[in-house]
């Protein structure tokens, strides 16, 4: 079974410009546009359509479960915004539950760097998903689990 398969591969690039725009306005300006994880939602949905992985089980957990939990830390603990809440549930549900675990394999332990060097409570989240989804990418092309 692969993670991804090489049809879906070919989606992939989709996401590439909402998620560097969602990436390069929360670093200026701390702002994730709605029109970013919009669109990164509906190419989720078209996929979900055309290609049977992931399966419908790991897009809904991949968009309930990281949304709730970041929605639960932002009320008790504040720091997350919204923007990133909505951009982490779309990315899981257009990638599934276990692509986006790896996402955030690679992008929280440097936004967790980051906000200690920079004695921030508020990271620009995005930036360091955007830098986990290509870091995703990157692996599984080179160990070609892909195909």
């Amino acid at each position: 079974m692969t993670m991804m398969s090489p049809r879906e591969i070919d989606m992939l690039p989709l996401c590439v410009i909402p998620l560097l725009w969602a990436a390069f306005m929360d670093w200026k300006k701390r702002i994730i546009p709605d029109w970013t994880w919009i669109t990164i939602l509906a190419i989720g949905g078209v996929s979900a359509f055309l290609f049977p992985e992931p399966a419908p089980a790991q897009r809904i957990a991949g968009f309930l479960l990281p949304g709730v939990c970041l929605l639960f830390l932002a009320m008790k603990y504040g720091g997350v915004g919204g923007g990133d809440i909505k951009l982490t549930a779309a990315l899981g549900f257009y990638l599934g539950l276990n692509a986006l675990a790896a996402i955030l394999f690679f992008s929280l332990p440097p936004a967790l760097v980051y906000g200690l060097a920079t004695r921030q409570r508020s990271v620009p989240l995005a930036v360091f998903l955007c830098i986990g989804a290509f870091m995703y990418a990157g692996v599984l092309f080179l160990y070609g689990l892909t195909c």
